[in-house]
Formats: C-alpha cells, sequence, structure tokens
C-alpha cells in the first residue's frame, strides 16, 4: 500500500470517526432519547427513598398525613419498620426527616434491573422532657420492578451519632414580639420563565429609625412592606401608615445619607423603581427619589451603601439583574445577559451621581443578587464582591478612592455557581476579611455523569469541563480564607458547604464565644409536603434548557413544592473556620421557603437574635440568650459627616486569654437585606479586654483607652 493510500485511509477513517460523533453528539434530540430513561429509572430511585421518608414517619402504622401528599401512594418499603424503630427511638415527636443521597447509586442500563445505593437520613425529634434530637444514619435503599410496581428494601448501614441539647440558646418569639405577618405576592399578570407560579422574595433592613437607642425594622413586602417599632424589650408596633412607607419593595438599605443624624431607607422593586425616603425625624418618611437623582433604570434586586472614596459620605451600589419574567439566562453556568450594575457617589446631601462607567462597575450585566463591601486588602479602602446568580462572582478592589478593579481571578475567587448572597467575616481569626458565599446544592447533582448528556455540541466536545462547571453549580456553598494577597477555597467550606437552596448568609457570633458562626436561610417553593419535585426540576431544565431560552417552556411544578420547605441551617464556627451544623439542636428549627435575614439584639440582653423573612410563610424572630459566665461587649460608632453610624469601621479587639477578635461594619447583609451598624462582640469567658482599636472609615486609628467593661453597650465616637 503506497503512502498516498494511507494517508487516505486515515483521513477516511478520521472522517467516519468525526461523523460518528457528530452522529451521536450533534442532535439534541438523540442526546434527549438516551438521557432521559436514566432519569426516569432515577425517578424511581427517588420514590423508594421518599416511601422511606415515609416509614421513618410512621409510628404504630399511622401516617402524619399533613405531610404527606395523600393523593400519591408509595409502595410499603422493607424494612421500613426498622428504620421507623431507630427514627422514634426514645422520642415523643417528630420535627423533620430529611435526606440527602450520598452520591450516584448502581444501576448499569437505562431500563429495568434494580438501582441501589446509600442515602443519608436526619431525624430532629423532641424526647418527653423537651430536649431536641437530631440523629442520622446511613441507610442503603434497593428498588427493582416489581408486579405490583415496585419493590422498595432498605436498612441501617452505619448510625451517624446523634446530637442532644436540653435547653436550646435560640427560642421562638414571633407572636410575643407582635410580629408573624405573611408575606405577599403582588397580583401580577405574568409568569416567571424558569418555575411557574413563583414570585420573588423580600428583604429586611436593621434600623434606630427613630434614635431612640434600640433597634427597629424595616420588612420588604411584595403589596404592603412594614415600618416595626422596638419598645427596646423585643416588642415591636406596626407604624407603616404614620411613617409613609407601605410600599411594595424587593432589596432594602438603611443609611443616612443626607448628614441628618436619622436613617434613610432605599429600596428596589421587581416590578418598579429604585426609590429613596428621607427621615423626617418625627416617625415619618418622604419619598426624595427624584430630588436625589437615583433614576435607576430597571430591573435591580438589592443595593447597598458605602464610603467608596473616602469623602465622609455614603455612597450606593444597586445590583442589576435578569428579568426573569421576559428571559432567561444563557449560558445558565456564565450568564452576562442581565442588566448593569450602578454606582452611584453622594455629594454629602443625598444627592447621587451616577459614576458607574467611571469607576469601572458597568461592562458586566450578569444576574447579580447582592452586593458586599469589606475592606478586603486592608489598605482602608471598601472593596467590593458581587455575587451573581447563573455563573461567576466578581470581587473587586477599591483603588484608591477612585475606582474599581476587577481581580476575581488574581485573588482566587473565581467561583461559578448559583449566586444569591454572601458574608464577608475573620472566620479563622487571623484578623482578615475572609468570604462566604452560598449557591444552591442539590442532592442529585451527579445527574450530570450520566450518559448522553444533552448539552450543546461545543459542551460534547469538551465533555469534562461541561460536566465539572454544572456540578459545581449546584455544589453548595463556597468559602474562601483571606491568606493576604489571594483568597483560599477551602475543602467542603470547612463543613458550610451543603446547606440547600441558600438565599442569605450572615455571618453573626450567635452562641457568644467570640468565633463568627454562619446562619443561612432556605427553600425555594413549596408547602412542605413530600414528592418535591427537586430531582425532576434539574434534570427537565438540564433536558429542555434551549426550549426555556426561546421562552417555548418553563418548569411545571404541577402543585407541588421545588427545593420547598428546606430546614434553615446554622453552622457553629469552632474559631478556625470548621463548622459543625446545629440548627435544630439548638432551637433554629425554621423550616419555610426563607429569604432574607438579619442578626441584631432585638431586646437587648447582648445575645444576638435573629429575625428571617420567608415567602409563603409568616417572619419568623428568634431570640438567642447567654449562659451562665458568658459576656458580651456592644459598640455603638459614632462617625463624622455624612456617616453617623460610622459604617465600614473596623475594630479589633484583644481578649485577655490572647484571642483577637476583628469585626467590620458594613451595610448589606444576607440577601436583599441591610445590616445592623452596631459592633456585636461575643466574649465567652473572658471578663475583659486587653486592648481596643478602631480603624475609622476614614482610614485614622484610635487605641481606645481607658478599654471598656464588658456585658454593656459603650458608644464610641469618632475624634
Amino acid at each position: 500500500m503506497t503512502k498516498r493510500r494511507v494517508l487516505l485511509t486515515l483521513v477516511a477513517l478520521a472522517l467516519s470517526g468525526i461523523g460518528v460523533f457528530l452522529y451521536f453528539n450533534a442532535s439534541m434530540n438523540r442526546l434527549r432519547a438516551g438521557f432521559t430513561p436514566w432519569m426516569e429509572k432515577l425517578g424511581r430511585y427517588r420514590d423508594g427513598i421518599e416511601a422511606t421518608r415515609r416509614a421513618v414517619w410512621t409510628k404504630n402504622g399511622t401516617e402524619l398525613p399533613a405531610l404527606v401528599n395523600a393523593q400519591d401512594p408509595l409502595p410499603a418499603v422493607e424494612g421500613g419498620e426498622a428504620i421507623a424503630a431507630w427514627a422514634w427511638r426514645d422520642l415523643d415527636r417528630l420535627h423533620g426527616v430529611w435526606y440527602d443521597v450520598a452520591g450516584r447509586p448502581a444501576h448499569d442500563v437505562p431500563t429495568g434491573g434494580e438501582t441501589e445505593g446509600n442515602v443519608t437520613f436526619v431525624v430532629d425529634g423532641f424526647r418527653a422532657d423537651g430536649a431536641r434530637v437530631t440523629r442520622k444514619a446511613l441507610v442503603f435503599v434497593s428498588v427493582s420492578p416489581s408486579v405490583s410496581g415496585l419493590h422498595v428494601a432498605a436498612r441501617i448501614r452505619k448510625d451517624l451519632g446523634e446530637d442532644v441539647v436540653v435547653t436550646p440558646r435560640f427560642h421562638d418569639a414571633t407572636l410575643a414580639a407582635g410580629l408573624g405577618a405573611k408575606r405577599n405576592d403582588p397580583k401580577q399578570d405574568l409568569t416567571n420563565r424558569l418555575i411557574d407560579g413563583i414570585w420573588p422574595g423580600t428583604g429586611v433592613a436593621v434600623l434606630d429609625f427613630d434614635r431612640d437607642g434600640d433597634e427597629d425594622l424595616f420588612v420588604g413586602d411584595g403589596v404592603r412592606s412594614m415600618l416595626y417599632e422596638n419598645d427596646g424589650h423585643g416588642r415591636f408596633t406596626d407604624v407603616t401608615d404614620r411613617a409613609g412607607l407601605g410600599w411594595p419593595s424587593t432589596g432594602l438599605a438603611a443609611a443616612d445619607v443626607n448628614a441628618d443624624g436619622y436613617p434613610d431607607i432605599a429600596f428596589t422593586d421587581a416590578f418598579g423603581p429604585v426609590r429613596l425616603f428621607l427621615n423626617g425625624k418625627d416617625g415619618t418618611f418622604r419619598d426624595e427619589t427624584k430630588e436625589s437623582g437615583l433614576l435607576v433604570p430597571q430591573p435591580k434586586r438589592s443595593l447597598s451603601f458605602a464610603d467608596v472614596d473616602r469623602d465622609g459620605d455614603l455612597d450606593l451600589f444597586v445590583c442589576g439583574t435578569g428579568d426573569y419574567y421576559r428571559q432567561m439566562p444563557d449560558p445558565p453556568f456564565d450568564a452576562n445577559d442581565g442588566s448593569r450594575n450602578e454606582l452611584y457617589l453622594n455629594d454629602g446631601k443625598g444627592v447621587f451621581t451616577n459614576v458607574t462607567e467611571a469607576w469601572g462597575v458597568g461592562g458586566l450585566t450578569r444576574w447579580s443578587l447582592t452586593a458586599l463591601f469589606g475592606d478586603v486588602d486592608g489598605d482602608g479602602f471598601q472593596d467590593l464582591v458581587v455575587t451573581n446568580d447563573f455563573g461567576l462572582k466578581n470581587l473587586y478592589r477599591n483603588d484608591g478612592g477612585k475606582r474599581f478593579v476587577d481581580v476575581t481571578g488574581k485573588w482566587g475567587v473565581e467561583d461559578r455557581g448559583y449566586g444569591m448572597s454572601g458574608a464577608f467575616g475573620d472566620f479563622d481569626g487571623d484578623s482578615r476579611l475572609d468570604l462566604y458565599t452560598t449557591g444552591t446544592y442539590t442532592q442529585w447533582g451527579f445527574l450530570h455523569s450520566y450518559p448522553s448528556l444533552p448539552v450543546p455540541l461545543p459542551g460534547r466536545i469538551f465533555l469534562p469541563f461541561a460536566v465539572a462547571w454544572m456540578e459545581k453549580m449546584c455544589a453548595g456553598n463556597s468559602l474562601f480564607l483571606n491568606r493576604g494577597t489571594k483568597m483560599e477555597s477551602v475543602p467542603e467550606a470547612g463543613g458550610a458547604r451543603v446547606a440547600a437552596w441558600c438565599w442569605s448568609a450572615i455571618a453573626a457570633d450567635l452562641d457568644g464565644d467570640g468565633a463568627l458562626d454562619l446562619y443561612g436561610s432556605n427553600g425555594m417553593w413549596g408547602d412542605g409536603r413530600d414528592r418535591d419535585r427537586e430531582f425532576e426540576f434539574w434534570w427537565e431544565t438540564l433536558v429542555f434548557w434551549d426550549d426555556y431560552i426561546e421562552l417555548k417552556k418553563t418548569f411545571d411544578r404541577k402543585g407541588r413544592g421545588v427545593h420547598g420547605n428546606e430546614r434553615d441551617v446554622f453552622f457553629v464556627n469552632d474559631g478556625k473556620a470548621a463548622f459543625r451544623e446545629r440548627s435544630f439542636v439548638e432551637g433554629l428549627d425554621l423550616t419555610t421557603n426563607g429569604r432574607s435575614a438579619v442578626a441584631f439584639d432585638a431586646n437587648g440582653d447582648g445575645a444576638l437574635d435573629l429575625f428571617v423573612r420567608s415567602v409563603q410563610a409568616p417572619e419568623a424572630l428568634f431570640l438567642g440568650s447567654r449562659k451562665e459566665g458568658e459576656h458580651f461587649l456592644r459598640l455603638k460608632l459614632r462617625g463624622t459627616g455624612g456617616n453617623p453610624d460610622a459604617i465600614g469601621t473596623r475594630v479589633t479587639a484583644v481578649l485577655e486569654d490572647g484571642r483577637t477578635l476583628m469585626r467590620e461594619t458594613s451595610n448589606a447583609s444576607s440577601y436583599l437585606g441591610s445590616a445592623s451598624p452596631i459592633v456585636h462582640l461575643g466574649l465567652g469567658k473572658a471578663g475583659s479586654l486587653k486592648s481596643l482599636t478602631v480603624r475609622w472609615p476614614s482610614g485614622r486609628t484610635e487605641e481606645i483607652s481607658p478599654v471598656p467593661g464588658v456585658d454593656q453597650t459603650v458608644v464610641l465616637t469618632q475624634k
């Protein structure tokens, strides 16, 4: 055979190989036909797990009907009684039963045969003496076809232990505090193009609007937002009508923009313009949007104040996002087809100028949801993190108060995910600001590894990269520790990766030991019943994403939940950025579709409390407590000029045992929320401080002398 003939043969073989590859990989219809049977089989495995969950709920042969879709019969479970006995051991009643699929199950063919795998079950319940118990077990579940439909067998493979708390740190005080308003949805003839029948959430802002010394709440709503006045003991009165703030709102931020000493309120509206209401100092607010120059194009989601140019007043950053009612993001792992973010500089009197382009933050049009300010590099200027849905986040370094420079890649935080919010905080005790960001976690993330994954041809050519990107998108929350010149991604987020569909992240010392803990509000949409369509959501939107982009399709919930009523999470920090989840046992047992959350001391007892705003459920207030011998110190900072709450101040306290606590005040808090400007230092057993240093927003550093005593609120005024 001549060289020419050999060459032609090789070319023919190569072209044949390319043709075969294109045949099996270029047709979305063929890929869908090959992928769907695997998903249908995996769905039957899910049904077997749900049947096991129902068996766990069963006591003395009786199901709890409020928690099941009664019209959906599920098969009996061989071994279910033994698992129920484990779940109910020593318990008087159950609060919740949760499960997490521990990786891809074993099944070799897309149809027929047996599917088996390990599932982690978590049970929350109460003993007769009131003690709270969380127990876990690894359960082996096997599902196979049978004459009657499905045969399901389950057995406990390993008991993973339990936590027991007799006296939890938190308790639900919603009704006693005069709260509990349900969130209302606006009447709109619109369809959410991602999931039919859902509406945006709304936020909450902490502010002392009447300057009487205690902190009040402004709570967003789709129809009528609410201003709650605090009596100083944690009881709230609705004063909205008197204040003139009963407008619909989405994202909230409270800060003094006109230097009169009283906090004002800015808010976005998912279906309307950004508004600014100035505090009249008499319990009323007036709309000064037009006069302020804040004529912000829609749609916008959240906003945050900071003194970015360090001129003594508070500037405003507004997150732009996409319009979920008229478009879908494309591509979903790196969408840049939303609306522009906006930066406005304040003249000190509450008049704002748009400097978006000049400051370098107008180039991207990602689906931004939250903006966080903090001094990441320690140079005294407020840097910026923007968390984005459907793609990468952005970290901007403040270049001397003149512009922002995107240093996302340089600092190692090019993290892909459905970024709802984040939190800055010194989680490992080295006096640098670390970063925790929320996303979406689904136990079904491994479905991207199945054959015939229906992604467009470029994705099939670079399939390992496409799979890695998509698996990361639904892998949960991320933690980055600041190493001085870059951020280091922490595996498993230090134990705080797996939350759920996590909207809000709060960094606060909720157990008062001096280390910043994490709280996350969870849940997409649902009523808490079983047979949630989480699994169908992930595979159907993947298979038909092109149809979603072309607005030919929106996900049909079929009257069920989608990641609905997931328990919020409380991750306790050991002081070195290693976290352990202790929500239920510590009394934080909220199981709704949470959105915005804030931490503040509602009743002035020195323990941080939590307020959570949900959709489809009432607002909730959880009061915290201090145990005997635990100490605290609260610092009310008084700045100069147009920043009376001294937002952007860094406080460093050295305790008697040598530990160093660093806190930095900021305006943004969680998703759509606005934080308390008060610095709360949980001191644990430390009865005194060795030193206290304050770096004011101007950059001036002051050693506080004499060092204040503990268990009090101290006012520090900038000199």
